[in-house]
């Protein structure tokens, strides 16, 4: 990425909420209730029934009760709903027997007629009550209790029976621990199934009827067991802290599936018994979001499943895998109401997921001190070449214009500050391009630049005194051409031919003044005359803990802020902007009149300097944004029509030249009180002032600085050797220090 990147960047947020989600492994998404708080819904053994708990004050409802809903019906309301339980005291969990005509569930009514009280929370902490009244009992669909299953002192619920219909698995405390136990459907042959500390529960068999997924919280700590066992002797727990286990039905080959952190549960085996659907939180930075995800049993191939509303869980499929029901917030006609929905489930190519292995593979080897730093025109650049028109060869990519995948240039590049470009050194550099023929009337480019800063020899490093230093550049830019290859995978061997055709395009010379895409895009449409987006990626790896995105050039097309916010990944803050000029390729299209978009994760302390290295790259957010991409550019190509847009800061913002440096790493987010500075490079005039990171400029010389534009403004204005007053703001303190310009 050019060294002036951030310099080009006006950012403007959206918080537009989201809407029409991309699901595409759900279909006809039909809602069963209305209104209340409806969960826990599943499927009889033939397909065609549900049973469900239900709480609905406004129905005479005050909390948890069973009840049976017909799915077939055409017209389904509130009075489709039968009831199944008592109307006593407080229910949970029902699940069908064999039959089809029996159900169990466990409730609270022999205790008490009233409902148990819900908990309160404690230090802030959102509580689940283990209410000890519960057991479990088999009824039939009209509400007559055959028989009592469990008489055991503590709780006794989260029953589920396995689908060959001879065992029954449920949660108890009567070990003195919340653990997994299993019975024979007629509740005999007791068998203790976990053992570890913690709770074990919400649990369902494959449907092989082998083995058992579940969810356990296993607290590690000192402080956490004692949180843990405390909680339980109020017969309380925190959910807040759980993953999602597989075993054996005897409780042997224990695996933990998911590492994610935070609440992941409701799982259930896909019925493939190779994959789980669950819901978990693991991606919120803030807030209450859950959203359904599905997993490999062996912990790979994390895939987001569900984006709309706030809240998705207990996801069951039928048993014939056609449908997924699951409870949900969206479609809420008042507050805090959850619905049951049911879907048509369509399964999802597994070449249509990211495979994060081959990502670390690409930047790996293009990061690595074997290809020197990539620079334009070097044998790291040209080693880097090889490897990627290997790789589009062998996903069978035709080349660029039935000719090469190697597209060469020639340019000249200014070494010396006081030479002109005609002056310049001659240099020579090479695109790497495939094409993707689906036979389709219009196309995509995708595209990131593979080229880097070598040992410096450009004198492009943020670093002082650099020259000989390998700069890696995993981030800049292994990490877009990552992405780029595992797109072309992704988009060439799945099973769909997508109604457009897709140029996958390796730029060289980005980091000299973004020449090989300029030289590509200049005779684009004569080649390609139905271009219609551009999707650039660069700089993709170092997504922060805030998980914050930059997605430009969103106001080059009317359509694209509505499909950048719907398809972002669940917990990422995703900035739109909305110029299609920015520090990168995307701008050399956008000057030939193409829609473009631009996905980047920000500068950091390593930027164009020795330390951007693999190791730094957080692999998670390079995945997230692949299939952000991904699901965006299937978006744009069912688009009857891409309008091309203008964007005002074509005409209204140009970038000054100027001859001195600071040396600071500007915010490029615009802020109110001046130039907010995010680092300082070492050794630079900046730095030798005591400017730090967090400072504020306001002022250079008499020249005062507003945002970046302003301050560039205010560089051009002076010369090398130039002393000037700087005023920054420190802590909300006015400082004056004296800078000498480089």
């Amino acid at each position: 990425m050019r060294i002036l990147k951030i310099t080009f960047l006006i950012v403007i947020a959206l918080s537009a909420q989201i809407i029409d989600a991309q699901e595409s492994n759900l279909k006809n998404i039909k809602k069963l209730t209305f209104g209340g708080d409806n969960a826990e819904a599943y499927f009889s053994p033939d397909g065609k029934m549900l049973t469900l708990q239900v709480t609905n004050p406004d129905k005479g409802i005050p909390c948890d009760q069973i009840f049976s809903l017909d799915v077939t019906q055409q017209n389904i309301d509130f009075s489709s709903l039968k009831l199944i339980s008592t109307g006593k005291g407080r229910t949970t969990c029902s699940y069908f027997m064999p039959d089809g005509k029996h159900v169990i569930y466990a409730s609270t009514h022999e205790a008490n007629d009233a409902c148990p009280a819900p908990p309160k929370p404690k230090d802030g902490k959102y509580l689940w009550a283990i209410y000890p009244e519960f057991e479990i009992y088999l009824s039939d669909l009209n509400g007559k209790i055959i028989k009592k299953l469990t008489n055991s002192p503590g709780y006794d619920a989260e029953a589920v029976v396995s689908p060959d219909g001879k065992k029954i698995a449920f949660t108890s405390i009567r070990s003195g621990d919340l653990e997994i136990w299993t019975m024979n459907i007629d509740g005999s042959n007791l068998k203790q199934i976990t053992s570890g500390l913690g709770y074990d529960g919400g649990c369902f068999f494959s449907h092989d009827s082998k083995k058992l997924v579940f969810r356990s919280s296993r607290p590690k700590t000192e402080a956490e067991i004692k949180e843990y066992k405390d909680l339980l002797a109020e017969n309380l727990v925190a959910p807040t802290q759980m993953e999602i286990y597989t075993c054996n039905i005897d409780g042997t080959d224990l695996k933990q599936i998911t590492h994610l952190g935070k609440a992941n549960w409701a799982p259930f085996f896909h019925p493939s018994d190779k994959k789980i659907i669950f819901s978990s939180n693991h991606h919120a930075t803030r807030g209450y979001d859950f959203q359904l995800y599905m997993i490999n049993t062996d912990g790979t191939g994390l895939k987001q499943i569900t984006y709309e509303s706030e809240f998705n869980a207990f996801p069951m499929f039928s048993p014939d895998g056609k449908k997924l029901v699951f409870s949900s917030n969206r479609q809420q006609e008042k507050a805090r109401e959850t619905n049951v929905f049911i879907a048509d489930w369509v399964d999802t190519d597994t070449n249509e997921y990211v495979n994060e292995s081959n990502l670390k593979k690409h930047i790996s080897y293009l990061a690595s001190d074997e290809l020197k730093g990539r620079l334009t025109g070097s044998e790291g650049e040209m080693k880097a070449s090889e490897y990627l028109v290997k790789e589009f060869k062998n996903l069978g990519l035709k080349p660029y214009e039935n000719k090469s995948y190697k597209q060469n240039f020639e340019y000249k590049i200014r070494l010396n500050p006081h030479d002109t470009i005609s002056e310049g050194t001659a240099n020579k550099g090479t695109n790497i391009i495939g094409y993707l023929d689906n036979g389709a009337s219009k196309t995509i480019v995708i595209g990131a630049h593979y080229d880097h800063l070598g040992l410096n020899e450009h004198n492009n490093s943020t670093k002082a005194n650099s020259a000989g230093e390998i700069h890696n550049g995993a981030d800049d830019n292994a990490s877009g051409v990552s992405g780029v290859l595992e797109l072309a995978r992704m988009l060439s061997k799945n099973k769909t031919k997508e109604n457009v055709n897709y140029i996958f395009a390796l730029f060289s010379g980005e980091e000299d003044g973004l020449i090989g895409s300029k030289h590509m895009a200049k005779t684009l449409k004569d080649l390609y005359p139905n271009v219609i987006a551009m999707i650039n990626m660069d700089m993709i790896g170092r997504l922060n803990e805030q998980k914050s995105l930059v997605v430009g050039g969103v106001g080059t097309c009317p359509e694209f802020s509505s499909i950048i916010e719907k398809n972002k990944p669940a917990g990422f803050v995703v900035t739109q902007e909305m110029s299609g000029i920015g520090p990168s390729d995307h701008t050399s299209f956008y000057l030939k009149d193409i829609p473009v978009l631009f996905f980047f994760t920000g500068t950091h302390q390593d930027y164009h300097k020795p330390s951007d290295d693999e190791d730094k790259i957080n692999y998670y957010g390079v995945k997230n944004i692949v299939e952000y991409v991904y699901r965006t550019a299937e978006n744009i190509s069912s688009l009857e029509k891409v309008t091309f847009t203008k964007t005002k800061n074509t005409e209204e913002k140009k970038v000054p030249k100027y001859k001195v440096t600071l040396g600071i790493m500007p915010d490029y987010t615009e802020h109110a009180d001046g130039l907010h500075v995010d680092g300082v490079t070492d050794n630079r005039p900046a730095q030798k002032a005591g400017i730090v990171a967090g400072d504020v400029i306001t002022k250079i010389g008499d020249c005062t600085v507003k945002e970046v534009y302003s301050y560039m403004e205010c560089l051009a204005k002076i010369n090398v050797g130039d002393e000037k007053d700087v005023v920054i703001i420190r802590n909300g303190i006015l400082i004056t220090v004296k800078v000498k310009f480089e």
